[in-house]
């Protein structure tokens, strides 16, 4: 008996030992594109989407407060999810694609000990991190100043595990599909991350049956977000 449960307690304190390791190492990819100009034209638009619609929520009024509250909130997922978020994608795909910049960062991760799957896995998360910041953030503030002004507490209770999930899950396909565009075509990232993107949607407007990202993330928000359109 002793020696099966030896095995998971050694694998189990492997893993706690690993963590914060890949944490750090996380946190290492993330603070070298904290200076890329895409992360930051994508930190302005995020503050300027913030600001508009809290504006515009803070000025509603009516019986029907946390229904249009509620309106507005898509609205402002809806500009974070394809101005932000592409943006942040943009200049992730450009940083992966540097190979100076990669390069000394990997080197510096391997002098530690880490293997290239690790540092492949790091870069992911570090953008998928980014991404789903800038968009979900200033969405919860937006959720907050609803609160201040007079949505229903059932209602935030609502949105706010939809707008996490959600700003996950895009964070993650971003984040993905900007490390598929820097290693294909390396010289230009940015090009081949939007005809990855916009190639799709493009094709689907004429045949509608072909889906594209903005279309699934569409239904995906809309899924993610009726249960608190049901209580607003």
């Amino acid at each position: 008996m002793t020696a099966p449960l030896a095995a998971p307690r050694a694998s189990l304190s492997e893993l706690k030992l690993r963590l914060p390791r890949e944490r750090a190492l996380i946190a290492l990819f993330d603070l070298g594109r904290q200076k890329g100009y895409g992360l930051l034209a994508a930190k302005l638009y995020a503050f300027g989407v913030f600001t508009s619609y809290a504006i515009a929520i803070a000025l509603t009024g009516g019986p029907d407060r946390t229904a249009t509250i509620h309106g507005l909130l898509r609205a402002a997922v809806i500009s974070l999810s394809w101005a932000v978020g592409v943006l942040a994608a943009l200049g992730s795909a450009q940083a992966l694609a540097a190979p100076g910049e990669r390069d000394a960062l990997s080197t510096l991760a391997m002098q530690r000990g880490f293997p290239r799957s690790a540092l492949r896995r790091a870069r992911t998360w570090a953008a998928t991190g980014r991404v789903a910041r800038l968009l979900g953030v200033p969405a919860l503030l937006l959720v907050v100043v609803g609160l201040m002004r007079g949505a229903r507490a059932a209602w935030a209770l609502a949105v706010t595990p939809a707008l996490l999930v959600y700003a996950g899950v895009l964070g993650l396909a971003l984040a993905l599909l900007a490390q598929f565009a820097a290693e294909l075509s390396p010289r230009h990232p940015r090009a081949m991350l939007l005809a990855l993107g916009l190639g799709p949607f493009l094709v689907s407007l004429a045949f509608p049956a072909i889906p594209s990202l903005p279309q699934l993330f569409g239904a995906l928000l809309t899924r993610l977000l009726d249960p608190g359109a049901a209580l607003s």
